[in-house]
């Protein structure tokens, strides 16, 4: 029942997009750069006492909703392109070869990253419509609701850099596709 919403698989393929391009094995700085620093980034601004307001949740929520919906179109577009690649006619020769096999590589992992920034825009999405729901009293029942406040306002800043992060990883890769086309 529950492996239809599963994004676990999207999650692990994302995380296997961060490898050495050379060895192929998984590049531990992108590791930190992409789950540790944000999660840095975040525990700052809470440090500091930023607590999200109505304007930059809104400001948040629209913009992230609208680039989740330019994300969709771009999975389309990835899709169609890699469709085009494989109608091509077959070439024996070993240089076009590799590169074909280099290219589908490209777009595959662009495919996983932009429905990985989908997916981290969506959960940020419903973080800060959670965000609204502000409680009259700090007190209920033995739960401190003002200090889930801080906890939701620090999971959206952790999945709000995750997902600029992630979106100019995306950027540059459909950039490095671009120009080899271009070439």
């Amino acid at each position: 029942m529950l492996n239809k919403i599963s994004v676990f698989s999207i999650i692990k393929d994302h995380v296997a997009t961060l490898k050495s391009s050379r060895t192929g094995k998984i590049y531990y700085p992108d590791i930190i750069l992409f789950f540790i620093i944000p999660a840095i980034t975040s525990g700052v601004m809470i440090s500091l006492g930023v607590l999200l307001n109505d304007g930059l949740v809104n400001a948040l929520i629209t913009s992230l909703s609208i680039f989740s919906a330019l994300l969709f179109n771009l999975l389309l577009l990835v899709y169609d392109i890699s469709e085009k690649n494989q109608d091509q006619k077959q070439t024996t020769d070993q240089v076009e070869i590799r590169k074909n096999i280099q290219r589908r590589e490209l777009l595959r992992e662009i495919y996983v990253n932009v429905s990985f920034s989908i997916l981290t825009s969506t959960i940020t999405v419903v973080i800060l419509l959670t965000y609204f729901l502000k409680p009259i009293s700090c007190n209920f029942w033995v739960i401190n609701l003002c200090s889930l406040q801080w906890l939701l306002a620090s999971v959206c800043y952790y999945f709000s850099v995750q997902f600029l992060l992630t979106l100019f990883m995306v950027l540059k890769r459909i950039y490095r596709l671009l120009a080899k086309a271009f070439d």
